[in-house]
């Protein structure tokens, strides 16, 4: 992007300040046209559509506009947006579950959902949003969930419902 001046003439290359809808907007079109895995590889095709933004800037549109990694043709990870289609928040965890969960184990009063990379954060907010009477928190990291529960009780509960949507 070139900076004008009255006469139309270029006077220095800037990058366009904008509104984080239009920035939203423009980050669709590159998750949806590009296979971007990273954060970093969103910032160059922002910085190429001309748009300068911090990867903080980035983390957050990332959590607000839904994105989640899945897996696509080729086998590698790439970011897509979760689509709602009005469903509750617990009908996503469900289908969630039944996508990306390959492991859960129970530890005393904890249990922990092993999911394929990239998925753990949407499993983990999903939870923290439902806001199970059983669980006490959550820790969601690049492949693995960790939901404390209040006792062995609570989490025997959490396990059997996670185990009900799995298929392995």
């Amino acid at each position: 992007m070139f900076w004008y001046n009255k006469k139309g003439e270029k006077i220095k290359e800037g990058f366009i300040i904008m509104k984080k809808s239009s920035r939203q907007m423009i980050i669709k079109q590159i998750i949806n046209n590009h296979a971007i895995s990273t954060q970093e590889e969103l910032l160059h095709y922002l910085k190429e559509e001309g748009v300068e933004a911090t990867q903080a800037t980035i983390s957050r549109d990332i959590k607000e506009m839904n994105l989640v990694k899945t897996n696509s043709a080729n086998g590698n990870v790439k970011y897509t947006i979760f689509q709602h289609n009005k469903m509750s928040e617990e009908e996503k965890l469900e289908q969630t579950i039944g996508e990306v969960v390959i492991k859960l184990t129970r530890v005393e009063f904890m249990t922990i959902v092993m999911t394929i990379p990239g998925n753990a954060h949407v499993i983990a907010a999903l939870l923290d949003a439902i806001d199970f009477p059983e669980m006490v928190g959550t820790v969601g990291g690049n492949d693995t969930v960790l939901i404390i529960s209040k006792d062995q009780e609570d989490a025997k509960k959490l396990y059997d419902y996670f185990s009900k949507w799995t298929s392995f």
